[in-house]
């Protein structure tokens, strides 16, 4: 009934009045109607440890605002206070916290240790959901086992109880068996294991005294542990190095082995069948809430009616040429900035290893030039974005000491003085073991912070990358030299926007994590972009700020000052116009401080009408689309396509910004969608409006002709509170770099 377009791999269904189903993991909870009475306490932490702790198996406790809750299973509680009568149908927040405590307490009666609550989870204990037992076998310490999660959500107004399936890496053996094993234990982080089971980080062990461990805890204090009593902490980091320990030259194919388990295990119709059995047992047991009703949920409803289908974004190019796919435009019109671009014709410095110096000549000229039978990259570089000829000089390294790089990327900076001309890009050649080393002994940043500071924008690459074949490496260049362009000031294209009454500003707002080492020298920096709207297109302004949270709020009222200070000449603003301001960001929730701050920038331009928006972005929810319209797929079987959407609420959308066809090859995993939540503070709400704008700056990013899983507002925001953040520990570094001309390019791609 169903048959695949081989060309385009889209599935057709050929019956046209069927309509294949769509489910979310989400199972209406049926709501008894039934009155819980229950004691209220006033609301402190230490009192709810101590309750939770003394009490826990006989009651529930829940917090509500500057209260407890305290509900109990025989009538008898363990402290007095107000009585209250709760009924069920009208209180579903507390309804499904009591479903959570119902469900803790079935798990733990099992003996299976639940741990959290929002979400719960469990992790499998059957010896076939080990997925480590086929390639590494049984005894093998560390275990990748399947991982379930349980939630409870309003969707449409009705609660659900939401169930995932993943996977989790843990340790089954203390840190003495890898002391006994001869593992290197030095520096690597040690966790300890708390009453409940949960594993809290200890810190990194610096001495070794037979089996006795000297931990660094995170902040600064060093406590001794007995190595039978301590994990090693289940990261990546860990596992890989032990893989290497135990396998040696055969770790990178165990490694690649387990990576295509994992998608696999991930894969939609495996994802949603073990969903489906755990969904199947809680419905055919009578797991009670605290006061004996039964639990019940129901199968998932058919949504296919109700999702929705974004439009594919439409691009723009030299001359005002359109096209929906960003390579089929670049080869009929060329760059947006094919007429206008200052750097033709340029001057390229080439850093590297003088070992090396023959294979990247190689490849620089790959990258130039272009590699013959590429499908997208034959015409290189210069081709593609209409450069002309590049005039190259190679600066070799003696060795791969940041000294050496230092030494090197200071005589190109000289010849360019002695010239009297400038250095339009500089291609820099690293290593893949650089990322272990520190940011001050790490030649990658070392020629970041110099560069910059003359002004020249900087592109790495690894050694390691030379060694693709000609096929992969064409996609590799193709990418790179997208990026090139956009950081040497060149346009590739701008996106279209369908006009409005109104002007329009988009402020997006990212973070990273900065520090090699965590506690307190670890520090969040939150990253700052803005996109704009003019003539119909949005364009990617050169603001760009990066600064630690306690100084955030300044930061973001600063850039919106002067990005509207900057355009409103430049867009022919006039008194009365009405200016749309829409904030996205990654952030468990926009608080006062945030909305107060923009609210008083605002204030300053009363001759304008402004409306706003704060739009929450999150991918870490647990919901699941399921599609059956790609259920007879090799790749991406279930998984919906790109632009799907599904509106939970008034304020929330589930979208989907990479799909099925987004799948690069049959292991990979479930795409994941994101959900967008306008905050009600908000006076711009049209939540399908917002959607489809963040559906298109998806695919707005100059990082990578592939749609990306986060909108170019999120993505340029992070890359930017990463770059300049380790930048910033540099010595001698400073962001006032930034005001010259590399700051008005997107230097941080």
């Amino acid at each position: 009934m169903r048959a695949l377009d081989a060309k385009k791999g889209t599935c057709i269904d050929q019956r046209k009045d069927r309509v294949l189903p769509v489910f979310l993991n989400a199972f209406p909870l049926k709501i008894p109607d039934v009155e819980l009475e229950a004691i209220q306490v006033p609301y402190d932490k230490e009192t709810l440890d101590s309750l939770r702790a003394q009490h826990g198996l006989t009651h529930s406790f829940r917090r509500q605002g500057d209260d407890i809750l305290i509900f109990s299973a025989d009538g008898i509680f363990p402290v007095s206070g107000a009585p209250k009568t709760i009924a069920l149908t009208k209180n579903f927040g507390i309804f499904c916290s009591l479903v959570k405590d119902g469900l803790t307490r079935h798990f733990e009666g099992l003996g299976r240790n639940p741990s959290g609550f929002n979400p719960i989870e469990l992790v499998s204990i059957r010896p076939d959901d080990n997925l480590l037992t086929p390639i590494l076998g049984n005894t093998f310490p560390f275990k990748i086992c399947a991982k379930y999660s349980i939630h409870t959500r309003y969707i449409q107004g009705h609660p659900c109880l939401v169930i995932d399936c993943s996977t989790r890496r843990i340790l089954k053996e203390n840190s003495l068996f890898f002391l006994n094993d001869s593992f290197d234990l030095m520096g690597r982080y040690v966790v300890s294991e708390q009453e409940d089971g949960y594993r809290k980080l200890l810190g990194s062990v610096n001495a070794i005294n037979g089996e006795t461990l000297s931990v660094t805890r995170t902040d600064g204090q060093i406590v001794q542990a007995n190595a039978q009593d301590v994990y090693l902490e289940a990261s990546r980091t860990n596992f890989d190095d032990y893989i290497m320990h135990t396998h040696g030259v055969q770790k990178d194919a165990i490694v690649e082995r387990i990576r295509q388990d994992v998608s696999k295990f991930n894969r939609g119709e495996n994802k949603k069948a073990r969903i489906e059995t755990l969904k199947k047992y809680i419905q055919s047991k009578a797991i009670p809430l605290i006061d004996g009703t039964r639990i019940e949920i129901e199968d998932a409803p058919n949504i296919q009616k109700d999702s929705g289908q974004m439009q594919k974004p439409i691009f723009v190019f030299n001359d005002n040429g359109e096209a929906e796919w960003a390579e089929k435009g670049l080869t009929q019109s060329g760059p947006y900035t094919k007429r206008t671009f200052d750097r033709n014709d340029p001057s390229i410095c080439v850093i590297c290893s003088q070992h090396d110096k023959g294979r990247v000549e190689q490849f620089v000229r790959k990258f130039l030039k272009g590699i013959s039978n590429s499908k997208y990259f034959s015409n290189g570089l210069e081709g593609k974005f209409a450069l002309g000829t590049s005039r190259v000089d190679v600066f070799a390294t003696a060795t791969d000491s940041i000294e050496a790089y230092k030494h090197a990327i200071e005589c190109a900076l000289q010849k360019k003085v002695d010239d009297g001309g400038r250095w339009d890009l500089a291609l820099v050649q690293v290593r893949q073991s650089f990322k272990k080393l520190k940011v001050t002994e790490n030649p990658y940043y070392l020629g970041k912070n110099l560069f910059f500071l003359h002004q020249v924008p900087v592109q790495d690459f690894t050694i390691e990358l030379l060694a693709q074949p000609d096929y992969s490496l064409g996609y590799s260049l193709n990418n790179m030299a997208l990026a090139c362009y956009a950081k040497m000031g060149g346009v590739p294209w701008l996106l279209k926007s369908s006009p409005t009454l109104s002007h329009e500003l988009v402020i997006g707002i990212g973070s990273a994590n900065i520090g090699q080492e965590r506690g307190a020298d670890n520090q969040r920096i939150m990253g700052i972009t803005t996109v704009f709207s003019g003539d119909g297109s949005y364009i990617v302004s050169n603001t760009s700020k990066a600064v630690l949270p306690d100084a955030y709020c300044e930061a973001l009222t600063s850039v919106l000052g002067e990005t509207i200070e900057k355009i409103q000449n430049r867009m022919n603003w006039q008194r009365g116009d009405t200016i749309r301001l829409i904030f996205h960001a990654q952030v468990k929730k926009f608080n006062k401080d945030e909305i107060t701050a923009v609210r008083a920038v605002i204030d300053k331009y009363r001759e304008y009408q402004i409306e706003y928006a704060f739009l929450k972005i999150s991918e870490n929810h647990g919901l699941h689309m399921f599609d059956s319209a790609t259920a007879g797929l090799q790749r991406g079987r279930l998984a919906p396509s790109r632009g799907k959407t599904f509106k939970l609420s008034k304020h929330e959308m589930l979208i989907y910004l990479i799909g099925q066809r987004e799948l690069r090859q049959d292991t990979d995993g479930h795409p994941r969608g994101v959900i967008l939540d306008v905050h009600k503070d908000s006076t711009f709400k049209d939540i399908k409006y917002l959607s489809s704008q963040l559906h298109c700056f998806a695919s707005h990013s100059w990082r990578s002709y592939f749609p990306n899983p986060m909108p170019v507002t999120i993505s340029y925001s992070d890359l930017i509170a990463r770059n300049l953040g380790w930048l910033n520990q540099l010595p001698g570094w400073n962001d006032s770099v930034m005001i010259g001309k590399i700051g008005q390019s997107q230097w941080f791609l």
